[in-house]
């Protein structure tokens, strides 16, 4: 039987930080992780309703901790008991995803082997899960040395800001993206930036004819991005890239880059779209790709950023 109904009585669908030994989640506590020294710990939830826990249940995914010298993620593991222990040294993170489909949001962090360590959280909490993009950023882009909390990079040229109706009414919530980090980053310009269009499906004969029309009905779209830079990171701002059919997208997306880390860029065409180039930012064996319009702004000022 449960007594200690601390961790139920405070349950919610917040990512919370942890400052005390108390806020540690019970499945976590035998790690014994020091809270002392950590830059930054937070508690991800469980996605459940809040009618659907007790007091039993271990009601936290992740404990996510930003220790002197890696990021340590402790995960609840699907099945079977004990949690499952990852460890990330800040000179392999390589990018940063921040992706947020209404409720449904998730951090990937990608390394340079390859691996990519996932967080899900509540979209409806974005304040904790944004702190931690922003902390382990500066963390990777100077690993691992000692720098003080609210450390700020050397702001660059700052030319002014897109207007937050530069790429249309419907991608308003794209620009602010950017918006609102370049608020405390002025550094981090805007480099290049498209508005959302139609793509029409390529080939040839009746095959292409057929998926023309087919697309007439539910077309492709190539949403909307922002891509901005600074001495240390490549970032896009966006949507979901591509999406089909008529229904509103409410996904936002930051992708964050390191430029230290970066080896190389890759441009290929679409497979089945001719207006769309997939750009892939190549950092040891991690590849995030970016799809723009063909031969844009934004697919030379990706490969020239590489490469400067």
């Amino acid at each position: 039987m449960v007594t200690d109904t601390r961790e139920y009585d405070l349950f919610g669908p917040w990512v919370d930080e942890v400052r005390s030994e108390d806020d540690v989640p019970r499945l976590y506590r035998p790690h014994g992780l020091d809270l002392g020294a950590a830059r930054l710990v937070l508690k991800v939830p469980r996605s459940i309703a809040r009618r659907d826990a007790h007091a039993g249940m271990d009601l936290y995914d992740h404990l996510v901790a930003l220790e002197p010298e890696h990021l340590t993620v402790l995960s609840r593991p699907a099945t079977g008991g004990g949690y499952d222990v990852r460890r990330v040294a800040y000179a392999d993170v390589v990018a940063i995803e921040d992706v947020v489909t209404l409720l449904d949001a998730r951090v990937l962090v990608h390394t340079r082997e390859g691996d990519v360590v996932t967080l899900t959280y509540n979209g409806a909490d974005r304040a904790n899960p944004g702190r931690l993009v922003e902390e382990l950023r500066l963390l990777a882009v100077r690993p691992p040395v000692a720098r003080e909390a609210g450390d700020a990079l050397e702001p660059g040229r700052a030319p002014g800001m897109l207007e937050p109706t530069a790429l249309g009414l419907d991608d308003i919530g794209v620009v602010n993206a950017h918006r609102a980090v370049a608020a405390s980053r002025p550094e981090l310009r805007v480099v290049a930036s498209h508005g959302r269009r139609v793509v029409r499906p390529g080939g040839d004969g009746l095959e292409g004819a057929a998926r023309r029309v087919a697309h007439a009905l539910r077309p492709m779209t190539l949403h909307a991005a922002v891509v901005a830079a600074d001495e240390d990171t490549v970032e896009v701002f966006g949507r979901i890239g591509l999406a089909r059919g008529r229904s509103p997208v409410h996904t936002l997306s930051r992708v964050l880059v390191t430029r230290r880390a970066l080896d190389g860029v890759e441009d290929e065409a679409h497979p089945a779209y001719p207006d769309v180039a997939l750009v892939s930012l190549v950092a040891g064996l991690a590849r995030v790709v970016v799809p723009v319009p063909t031969g844009s702004p934004a697919a030379r000022v990706l490969s020239a950023l590489v490469h400067s």
